[in-house]
């Protein structure tokens, strides 16, 4: 991967990708690597830490935990099989028709209206209150240690300026980087950079952190397993939330797509597309370095990254479609807007926050990571 200095010390990688609901498979996977750490004798393999979107969320709270790195998999796993709707968005009609009568008056009015009064269809003032009481975000200094957890980094699109911003906080103070619409910043990580992160598109509302408004992290991340690298990884693990295309169900040629199968893939192409364009990139400058003597290596901006990529053996998608009904009733009444229950699946998947839903993910992403188990071994050891 292409970066401006090398990694000072032999460090493991976790990137963490977004995908709302999505983020529970991660716990899952996150718990199947615990238990194969802790039976190789590694019980912190990890020391940089990165997350975006729902992956934001759980890297903060991952780091902020107390206990070694099986306790924070273990909290993942109760907060995601525990979570509902209610937790993340208001879900009663009143609020739900306040924001689409907003919506309604900026579009009927036009430019006869000229301050706009929609800001997104959810309100996620739940969230907040949630996380700040989930992860005690002062105690993260605290928890980095020699041999474990060193660094972690949140990235947040910003709205003013279009760049992608990496917040990072570590033990020390590792050099930042300033790229082409991407760049970091040393900060003190709290609740507004995990929502700020965590704000998908038109759905959650953007965040103010600072002076500037934010946004999903995945927008405009052209190179997401970056900050892991420029923190000094030489080895990553990346987890994923979509499955691989060969194992893709795709609908019926020739059927014109509805609004809610249109939607679906916009959000896949904001929040997913782009790790996994990076891994291919990485494949690629891997074999470019493997092709170079090493005794002419010295100097170049190019250092092979060995990589593990754990993704979900299921289309979850399909799994969100046969659990639609367990949409809250006003979210659910405004998907079905959009179109039927099974092209709306993959919208479903992201707004899903169900217990069974999440708990059936978690279960796949410990059986998917359980599955690589000697890959794991080897790669953490």
């Amino acid at each position: 991967m292409t970066l401006g200095e090398p990694a000072d010390s032999k460090k493991l990688g976790l990137v963490l990708s977004g995908g709302g609901a999505r983020g529970a498979y991660q716990a899952g996977v996150l718990a199947g690597i615990a238990e194969i750490a802790t039976a190789s004798g590694k019980p912190n393999p990890f020391q940089v830490v990165t997350g975006v979107s729902a992956g934001a969320v759980n890297a903060a709270g991952l780091v902020a935990w107390p206990g070694d790195f099986a306790d924070g998999a273990e909290q993942l796993v109760k907060n995601w099989t525990t979570i509902t709707a209610s937790d993340v968005f208001k879900t009663d009609a009143v609020t739900a028709g306040r924001l689409g009568i907003k919506f309604l008056i900026d579009t009927a009015l036009g430019n006869m209206k000229e301050k706009k009064m929609a800001r997104s269809l959810l309100d996620t003032a739940p969230l907040r209150a949630y996380l700040e009481k989930l992860i005690p975000f002062d105690e993260i200094p605290s928890r980095f240690r020699e041999d474990g957890i060193q660094s972690l980094a949140l990235t947040a699109m910003n709205y003013t300026n279009a760049h992608s911003m990496t917040f990072v906080q570590a033990k020390d103070t590792p050099v930042m980087w300033d790229r082409s619409r991407r760049k970091s910043v040393h900060a003190k990580i709290g609740v507004e950079h995990v929502m700020a992160s965590s704000a998908i598109p038109i759905f959650f509302p953007p965040v103010a952190v600072g002076d500037d408004f934010y946004g999903d992290g995945c927008l405009r991340n052209t190179a997401p397993l970056s900050p892991a690298i420029h923190l000094g990884s030489d080895r990553i693990i990346v987890i994923g939330v979509r499955r691989p295309d060969h194992l893709a169900k795709l609908p019926p040629a020739g059927v014109s797509p509805s609004l809610a199968r249109v939607t679906g893939v916009i959000l896949n192409a904001l929040l997913m597309d782009a790790v996994e364009f990076d891994m291919e990139r990485l494949g690629r400058i891997n074999q470019t370095v493997d092709l170079i003597p090493s005794g002419v290596r010295t100097g170049l901006q190019l250092r092979k990254i060995e990589y593990l990529w754990i993704r979900p053996s299921q289309d979850i998608g399909a799994i969100a479609a046969g659990l639609y009904e367990r949409l809250p009733s006003v979210i659910r009444y405004l998907v079905a807007g959009l179109g039927s229950q099974k092209e709306s699946s993959e919208l479903t998947s992201y707004l899903l926050f169900d217990p069974e839903f999440c708990g059936e993910l978690v279960r796949l992403g410990r059986e998917d990571a359980l599955a690589q188990k000697d890959q794991i071994t080897a790669f953490i050891s």
